[in-house]
């Protein structure tokens, strides 16, 4: 089956950066993505791989709704 169900969040860990959330980022297959925030929830594509963003500067996760960022 394509779906990885993440069963909970672990505990929400607010950002230590200035300012917050500079940049995100998750691991698929030991490469590095880029990810930007969606205000509309995750995208399909993160919710099917069930893919977790963290921050790039303090490695703090993301509690909430992203998708993949587009490759320049």
């Amino acid at each position: 089956m394509f779906f990885k169900w993440r069963s909970s969040r672990r505990d929400v860990v607010t950002c230590a950066c200035e300012p917050e959330w500079p940049g995100l980022r998750a691991l698929v297959d030991g490469q590095e993505v880029a990810g930007v925030p969606s205000p509309e929830g995750s995208s399909p594509l993160v919710l099917m791989l069930g893919l977790a963003a963290s921050c790039t500067g303090c490695g703090a996760d993301y509690p909430y709704g992203w998708a993949v960022a587009d490759r320049r």
